[in-house]
């Protein structure tokens, strides 16, 4: 956790994650997410730009953006506009990570393996940019002020109806709320 504790900063307001979220997880993530919910607990890093959820509160969303529920498929994060990452344990030795690009209806797979998304995908400046929007969220932060726990910024109307990679297109939203509103808008 090197690189990503130098490049990212938990909220002070973070939640530790329960022994029975833990207990319920333990066989379907890796150690490394583990750890890191002991150590730091669900939060904001960033402001926001990325938060650890509790997967529990995420789930449906997850499923429905899939169309079915997949047990070894673990929400786990969310982007300051609502991209939700899961990971994915696809056999004894094979993993990735996968985001769902809420505002084009995509899914892409992030990378091959959980640390790896943390190590080396979050730490890099390029992927933030380009995948986070990092700096429209800086923008949006210093505009707006700071994001509330499942709190993001919403795009009103949403990119793939027009809106704008600008904040006056930006309000602050419930995450799992404006995932439904754009699943449905989007059919």
């Amino acid at each position: 956790m090197k690189k990503f504790n130098e490049v990212f900063r938990i909220e002070q307001n973070s939640s530790p994650v329960s022994d029975s979220i833990i207990q319920e997880y333990e066989d379907k993530v890796p150690q490394f997410l583990i750890n890191l919910w002991k150590s730091n607990g669900f939060g904001k890093y960033n402001n926001g730009l990325i938060e650890l959820i509790n997967p529990k509160d995420f789930e449906s969303t997850l499923w429905t953006w899939l169309g079915r529920e997949v047990e070894n498929y673990v929400p786990f994060a969310i982007t300051g506009f609502g991209e939700l990452f899961y990971y994915r344990k696809l056999t004894e030795m094979d993993e990735d990570v996968c985001m769902i690009d809420i505002q084009y209806r995509n899914v892409e797979t992030i990378v091959w393996n959980l640390e790896s998304f943390f190590e080396d995908f979050l730490t890099d400046e390029e992927n933030r940019k380009e995948w986070l929007r990092e700096t429209l969220f800086e923008k949006a932060i210093t505009e707006q002020g700071n994001l509330i726990e499942n709190e993001i910024f919403t795009f009103t109307p949403i990119l793939a109806l027009g809106g704008g990679m600008e904040t006056k297109y930006l309000e602050k939203g419930n995450a799992q709320v404006y995932q439904d509103v754009v699943f449905q808008m989007t059919m």
